[in-house]
């Protein structure tokens, strides 16, 4: 009788010990979801919040655009592009934008030139 024969390596305990790390595995990971599903919307919550905070300050500010502000015209006028006011001069293009990396050392060294010209 063959077919009564258990083919499997499993026995009870070996089923029972699985059954229980399953289910261990299950709760905690049903857990954790839960605090990270709170996380989450209080993050959220916190972002909206900050979010509405920086619009009300930017909404009371007098000068609320930067090509408006008399502190960077004058800017332009005495340093950028001297005696006008021109955003796209080759001077404030090498000041004002940004370089990263490898790009740094050739800004160091144009700024170096620059100094030296100017002085």
């Amino acid at each position: 009788m063959s077919v009564l024969i258990e083919k499997s390596g499993l026995n009870r305990r070996q089923f029972l010990k699985g059954a229980g790390l399953l289910t261990a595995t299950v709760v905690i990971s049903g857990l954790l979801a839960k605090f990270g599903i709170k996380a989450f919307a209080r993050s959220t919550a916190y972002i909206g919040q900050r979010a509405a905070g920086v619009y009300s300050l930017d909404e009371a500010m007098t000068i609320r655009r930067s090509h408006q502000n008399p502190e960077v015209l004058q800017l332009y006028q005495e340093f950028l592009s001297p005696g006008e006011v021109k955003p796209l001069s080759e001077r404030a293009h090498h000041l004002l934008h940004t370089r990263y990396g490898s790009d740094i050392p050739a800004l160091i060294a144009d700024l170096k030139i620059h100094a030296l010209h100017a002085a």
